[in-house]
């Protein structure tokens, strides 16, 4: 899609349309009847989708406590359609939260927080029927009365994986961090814990637009099933589009860690078994680490990583010492 295009389609429907880009968008629209076509679908969603509000800010919780929570199985499909209607629903989602902002009355609602405390997984139902999987150390927010809302948006903390529920009327918003990743109804995993670089978003089934958060007129990329893109905090880029079909593996159990720093693998490590890793004796802390764990126990972790990545590795209670490190094998 070309940028004048994108950009004459955002201003008919703010209502800041010139002589010049009128013209332009009335001919793109005549050159084919699949260009109509489209500008009507996406007109429908914008007109649909108008009244989304930003969240509110607010920090979630430490992971203190833990909720229980259990729900049947849900099948899903996607509600998106290939072409520019795809290509704009993201950015479209934003800024009719921009333009809408206004004319709506704020109201006091009451929010949910479910939290996945270290060493458990957590099962949630949301009230519109979706279905939640956190990760352990992992965080969830939401409305109580949600449904009543013209969109479903939940914050997140952390690493969940998410099937939710096809309500084509009410786009279904996960915020995390910096990013925003808006659906109908598919199936997806997001990982976005706070003292991790990069966020990391897959997809089951389905397809998902994820965008930058605070960014109205940037287009949103979009992801098929098996589709996993990584977005660096650090320097707001996203990496490009890769292939893994593994994206729910922690749910069965599995640790996958592919190039991942050291650290990084540890603090994975110590939220799945509820440990604690002190560090501070390890000279390689740059290190990377390969490696594939089905549903191991954390002794068999702790020797695989020990022999791997040639350190000295001790448990006292629930405090691992990490040391040594003269040199990193393969990474």
């Amino acid at each position: 899609m070309k940028d004048e295009i994108w950009n004459n389609i955002i201003k008919r429907f703010t209502d800041t349309e010139t002589i010049n880009s009128r013209q332009a968008l009335n001919s793109w629209l005549e050159e084919d009847s699949e260009h109509q076509k489209t500008f009507n679908e996406v007109e429908k969603i914008w007109k649909m989708t108008g009244q989304l509000m930003p969240e509110e800010s607010e920090a979630l919780p430490q992971f203190e406590s833990e909720h229980s929570s259990t729900a049947p199985k849900l099948t899903s499909r996607s509600f998106w359609q290939y072409g520019l209607a795809a290509a704009s629903i993201g950015a479209l989602l934003v800024l009719g939260s921009l333009f809408y902002r206004k004319s709506i009355i704020p109201q006091t609602s009451t929010y949910i927080t479910q939290t996945a405390a270290a060493g458990k997984l957590l099962e949630i139902n949301l009230p519109d029927g979706s279905k939640v999987n956190l990760n352990a150390g992992s965080s969830i927010r939401y409305k109580k009365d949600m449904l009543k809302d013209s969109s479903r948006i939940i914050q997140l903390s952390g690493e969940a994986f998410f099937d939710v529920k096809h309500q084509p009327s009410k786009p279904f918003v996960v915020e995390s961090r910096k990013i925003k990743t808006v659906v109908y109804g598919t199936s997806f995993n997001i990982r976005a814990y706070q003292n991790e670089k990069q966020i990391q978003i897959g997809v089951k089934t389905g397809k998902v637009g994820v965008l930058k958060s605070g960014s109205p007129t940037s287009a949103p990329i979009f992801l098929l099933p098996d589709h996993q893109i990584s977005f660096d905090n650090q320097t707001g880029q996203f990496a490009a589009v890769t292939n893994n079909p593994n994206v729910d593996a922690w749910k069965r159990g599995t640790l996958i860690f592919d190039q991942t720093p050291i650290i990084e693998a540890l603090e994975t490590i110590a939220r799945r078994f509820n440990v604690n890793f002190d560090t501070k004796g390890y000279q390689q802390s740059s290190c990377k680490l390969n490696a594939t764990f089905e549903n191991k126990d954390l002794k068999t972790i702790l020797k695989t990583i020990q022999t791997v990545m040639n350190i000295n590795i001790k448990q006292i209670d629930k405090t691992i010492y990490v040391k040594g490190g003269k040199s990193c094998n393969r990474n």
